[in-house]
């Protein structure tokens, strides 16, 4: 199952309390925020006020907002979002925001309750609606929930543009005034977008086709793994939803598995590197790739600081990890 669905789950009854707390509390709380809830630079007085549940999707937000938004960030960088905890002070930037800008597709289950403790009146905006998404049966991923699908839709460049177009009419229906803006920031950002893509499938035809195998710890690559021709071995992120340290049995089965692909590295996230990871590349003999950002931005300063730089990292560590340079 997708790691989402088990870390997300543990949490629901702690999520279902602090919704009931918020409630009380959101009446009486000052506008406050934190190194997760930002607003973005260069916004003015007129621009509208948006809530953005976690950071990859608000530098999309910010790039064609501009200085015409304004934006909270629920889930910061190097954050993760699927065990995020609501506050009293994200409840009142949610009751104030004039767009509540989420990715969809199952990524933000505390969402729906977040929104009603709030008293929110704001627009919903699903980003990735209008993306076809990909179900654990295509990705070769177990699942209890036939209709789950894959939320990490943003792996695949294309999947962005589609948000790009979402996130544009919703700015724009918020704000006449800037349409021009938007639209203009949205063109140069799609335009971005499209090198993207092809930036990326060059950098992987580096691979060998016999090794285009992603090992990973969390099962977020399946996008990036259709569209650019890889194959996603999912052993290692079921492991990594384990609450307790595997058995000797199980580390020696994962390390058989690693071994029988044939690859010569395997991967992390920036949002949950796992020292057991490291343990198993070694027993393995293959190497521990430098950390892929896949549900998170990183420091504004890293290569993974904007949404195009963490795919290009991305492509780039994929790319010379596995043709073993």
């Amino acid at each position: 199952m997708f790691d989402r669905a088990t870390r997300s789950t543990s949490r629901m009854p702690l999520v279902a309390l602090g919704m009931a707390l918020i409630a009380i509390i959101v009446a009486g709380c000052g506008s406050s925020s934190d190194d997760k809830s930002v607003p973005s630079a260069g916004s003015s007085a007129k621009a509208t006020k948006a809530v953005v549940t976690f950071s990859i999707l608000d530098d999309v937000v910010q790039n064609v907002g501009g200085e015409c938004v304004e934006t909270t960030v629920l889930v910061g960088r190097d954050g993760d979002t699927h065990v995020y905890q609501p506050t009293p002070e994200t409840s009142v930037q949610m009751a104030e925001a004039d767009l509540i800008i989420a990715n969809g597709l199952g990524f933000e289950p505390w969402l729906d309750d977040l929104y009603a403790a709030s008293g929110a009146k704001g627009t919903r905006v699903t980003a990735m609606e209008g993306v076809t998404p990909l179900t654990p049966a295509e990705e070769g991923v177990a699942a209890d929930d036939a209709d789950e699908v894959d939320p990490h839709a943003w792996q695949n460049p294309e999947n962005m543009r589609t948000a790009t177009i979402t996130v544009r009419d919703a700015l724009i229906k918020a704000n006449p005034a800037c349409a021009a803006v938007i639209t203009e920031n949205a063109a140069r950002y799609d335009a971005k977008l499209v090198e993207l893509n092809t930036e990326i499938a060059t950098a992987v035809e580096l691979i060998p086709t016999t090794q285009r195998i992603l090992v990973t710890n969390h099962d977020s690559l399946g996008y990036f793994a259709k569209q650019y021709g890889f194959t996603v071995e999912t052993a290692l992120g079921a492991f990594s939803t384990e609450s307790a340290d595997p058995s000797a049995a199980r580390v020696a089965k994962l390390v058989d598995i690693i071994r029988a692909s044939g690859v010569p590295a395997i991967f992390v996230e920036n949002t949950g590197g796992s020292d057991l990871v490291d343990r198993l590349a070694q027993e393995a003999g293959v190497a521990l790739a430098p950390p892929l950002y896949t549900d998170a931005l990183g420091p504004k300063d890293s290569p993974g600081g904007t949404y195009i730089g963490m795919m290009q990292s991305n492509a780039e560590v994929i790319s010379m990890s596995l043709a073993g340079k």
